[in-house]
């Protein structure tokens, strides 16, 4: 005699093997969280790998994901881990490339400044551009300044050493005959208390045969910030130390 009732139907025909299940990627949630983490980067550029290791983390997942059969899931997360950490690897980029090209330039136009004194023959203000700018002297004129600087041995002596200097004396012989031109950076450093940049400048005169000359000259600058001086809030520049002649590299 045959039933037709439910109890006879033999629940445990299903095998547990014949049942799927699915889990998140590990490698999925884990490039979620060092995308996060790659914001880090803004704080200091040793974090800067942790961005690169999201986004092949990232890449890693969604193809574990595509071909796990549906047995891994994660793909949000996976995305999550890769659009964060290019939006940080991104962000960091932009960031320090604009804040590099504006120390360029600050630093290129406190340079110009420096050439400028020197082939006007001011050695006041070449001379001071060399301090930090809150301590730079305040003479009203330059007679002052020199009598300031000679009432003091060890500052006597500095003149003569920066007027003697042999840079100086060629740029104040050529004066406004010289065209001073921008011609490459060679190092730029940046810290949380100053930066610092080192260009290079072409110096082009006309010489005694009709023809142009030119030569170049290595200077380096630093931007500081005054702390302890409540009076002054904005950083600003000084020749680090004495600029001098210099042949680049792709001339020797």
């Amino acid at each position: 005699m045959n039933s037709d009732s439910i109890f006879d139907t033999n629940w445990n025909d299903a095998s547990e093997e014949g049942i799927a299940y699915s889990r998140p990627a590990v490698s999925a949630l884990v490039s979620a969280v060092l995308g996060l983490a790659a914001f880090l980067v803004f704080f200091s550029w040793l974090f800067f790998f942790i961005g690169v290791i999201a986004v092949l983390l990232s890449f890693f997942a969604l193809w574990t994901i595509r071909n796990a059969e549906g047995i891994l899931t994660g793909k949000v997360f996976a995305y999550t881990g890769l659009c964060t950490a290019l939006t940080a690897l991104t962000a960091v980029t932009v960031f320090w490339s604009a804040y590099h090209h504006g120390l360029r330039r600050e630093a290129g136009q406190f340079f110009r400044m420096w050439f400028v004194a020197v082939q006007e023959g001011d050695i006041p203000r070449a001379k001071e551009y060399q301090s930090i700018y809150p301590y730079r002297s305040s003479a009203a004129n330059a007679e002052e300044w020199w009598e300031t600087q000679y009432a003091g041995r060890f500052s006597h002596r500095a003149v003569h050493q920066f007027v003697e200097d042999e840079l100086i004396r060629v740029l104040m012989a050529l004066g406004g005959k010289a065209r001073v031109t921008y011609y490459k950076t060679l190092e730029i450093t940046t810290g949380k208390e100053e930066d610092r940049v080192e260009s290079v400048f072409a110096v082009t005169f006309p010489a005694e045969s009709g023809r142009t000359e030119t030569f170049f000259v290595r200077i380096n600058g630093i931007r500081t910030y005054p702390y302890g001086l409540p009076d002054f809030k904005a950083a600003g520049w000084r020749i680090e130390e004495p600029p001098a002649f210099y042949l680049p590299d792709e001339f020797k």
